[in-house]
């Protein structure tokens, strides 16, 4: 009884999300903004050393120009592992979760080392001097920038659940600093 009960819950839930499902421009950059904003850590997915992937959590802050363009910062060590694999190959991938909103952000893109000085004055955090506590002057610290390339986005709670129900990720493409949906 129970398992069948469970059934049909589970059945019911399907219909309902698939009937209200959302997958419009829109919907999708409003939902990117609000995990952008709302959620405080990234992984980072950088090309590594024989062939691996390398990952590492990041605390990444959004700029937008308007509301379809945006880039994304952090501060790094100049001479760390991340900056090295980031001028060797400068694709690299952003994975975000928001486990109040059943949410997942990817975002593809191009990454740029930035040493100038009034941009690394500009994207100084405060609690970066734990790392850096000559400020953002240090020789040994840099922004990166990553310019958005290509966005994939599921939101069980709201509603962007293309088919397969939940096993596929609706795709936003960066055409000429518009995005569309793929």
């Amino acid at each position: 009884m129970k398992r069948q009960l469970t059934s049909a819950l589970l059945t019911r839930y399907k219909h309902y999300k698939q009937t209200h499902n959302d997958e419009s421009l829109q919907n999708c950059m409003n939902i990117i903004e609000m995990m952008l904003k709302k959620t405080k850590y990234a992984s980072l997915s950088s090309h590594g050393e024989n062939g691996w992937c390398s990952s590492r959590l990041i605390q990444p802050f959004i700029d937008k120009n308007n509301s379809l363009r945006f880039s994304l910062w952090f501060g790094a060590a100049t001479h760390s592992r991340k900056a090295e694999e980031i001028w060797n190959n400068s694709k690299v991938t952003l994975s975000f979760e928001n486990t109040r909103e059943d949410a997942n952000l990817v975002i593809y893109g191009e990454a740029i080392i930035e040493m100038d000085p009034n941009i690394k004055k500009h994207y100084w955090k405060h609690f970066l001097k734990l790392f850096f506590p000559k400020g953002p002057l240090e020789d040994d610290y840099s922004v990166i920038r990553i310019q958005p390339q290509r966005i994939e986005i599921i939101s069980f709670k709201r509603n962007i659940l293309p088919e397969p129900f939940g096993l596929k990720a609706v795709t936003l493409i960066n055409q000429q600093g518009n995005w569309r949906l793929s």
